[in-house]
Parts: C-alpha cells; structure tokens; sequence
C-alpha cells in the first residue's frame, strides 16, 4: 500500500511513501495531510521506482509546459 499526502501550506505538492514505511526524516509528518491510499496496482511504475529508490515520490500539481526543460 502507497499513502498519497498533500502539504498542508503548499498544496501543490504531494509526497507518495510506502504506508508502512518510516515517514522521511527530511519532512515533518505534521506538514502532510493524507489524501487516500492506493495498492501498488493503482500506483505508475515509475512512481513505485522512485518510493523505493528513495524512499518517497514527490511532485507539484500545475505545472506549465514552459517549465519543462528544453534539450
């Protein structure tokens, strides 16, 4: 099971972890409200790479086209 958390100041960004893993240290748990939890089957691969890779995914709704990066 993934939680999927949205920060209570900055609600655009959203933290995905593993909901029995530790919450990372480099966040406070107090900042993140939980928005629903998935099985791994509801959750992008890429996603899952990323939460065991390092522990959390985190990401921000609204970006622009124009913040993508040109190669």
């Amino acid at each position: 099971m993934y939680k999927f958390l949205v920060h209570v100041r900055h609600p655009t960004y959203r933290l995905v972890v593993k909901a029995d893993a530790p919450f990372p240290s480099a966040a406070s748990e107090s900042e993140w409200r939980l928005t629903r939890t998935r099985g791994a089957d509801d959750v992008n691969p890429e996603v899952r790479e990323a939460v065991d890779r390092g522990g959390y995914s985190l990401f921000r709704i609204g970006l622009s086209l124009t913040e993508i990066p040109k190669s």
